[in-house]
């Protein structure tokens, strides 16, 4: 049977390596880390903006964020921004609940670890359009799970990686099975300047005129 499957307005998880030296985050694991499962109600302030703290692994995945957007996502050359930034810890037994990300556009996990050793927490992506579904078929209905056909997909952590994903995609860490604790940041992802067009234009100029030297060419 000839047949092409066109994988029509996906919501796509970008897998990316990170070849540049990012160790100086371990620095952060004791002083900036949140517990997976704590709410963001007590979480401080300086634990979720630690980017700030460490400008040359920022500058290497906001380089790295731009590039995916221009090369793979094929947006226009323009400005992003590294909005919050916060490192998730894991210690045995603890994972976090099923959540997305507001008030961002992307968002994305790296894995800075130098390992992650058998039984580390995956992080699961919720498929978006299940609640559109009429009909619903479980994993017992399915011979093999791909992409097409999945109603969640998980990805295991592994050093270097970095995740990229639009910021409505809910996710979760699964319940993280090692001794050695699990570490990963994340953060969001805004435009710089302008962007839409008519009257689902926005500028940021109109709301701050500084930011307004950002805009696109």
């Amino acid at each position: 049977m000839n047949y092409n499957v066109v994988p029509l307005f996906p919501s796509p998880v970008i897998q990316v390596q990170v070849e540049e030296d990012t160790i100086e985050l371990l620095d952060g694991v004791e002083r900036f880390g949140v517990k997976s499962y704590q709410s963001e109600q007590n979480v401080d302030s300086a634990s979720q903006r630690i980017l700030e703290v460490y400008p040359k692994t920022k500058a290497i995945l906001l380089n790295t964020v731009t590039s995916v957007f221009e090369q793979i996502c094929q947006y226009k050359k323009r400005n992003y921004a590294i909005t919050t930034s916060w490192i998730t810890l894991s210690n045995r037994g603890e994972g976090s609940q099923l959540h997305n990300h507001k008030n961002s556009f992307w968002s994305a996990v790296y894995y800075f670890q130098e390992e992650y050793p058998e039984g580390t927490g995956g992080i699961l992506f919720d498929n978006p359009n299940q609640d559109r579904y009429d009909f619903f078929l479980t994993k017992s209905d399915i011979e093999e799970q791909n992409v097409i056909n999945s109603m969640t997909y998980i990805f295991e952590p592994s050093p270097g990686l970095l995740l990229m994903f639009p910021s409505f995609l809910k996710h979760q860490i699964l319940n993280h099975n090692n001794d050695k604790q699990r570490c990963s940041l994340a953060f969001n992802i805004v435009p710089l300047g302008a962007w839409g067009e008519n009257d689902s234009s926005y500028d940021q100029a109109w709301v701050s005129p500084s930011i307004g030297t950002w805009k696109s060419n």
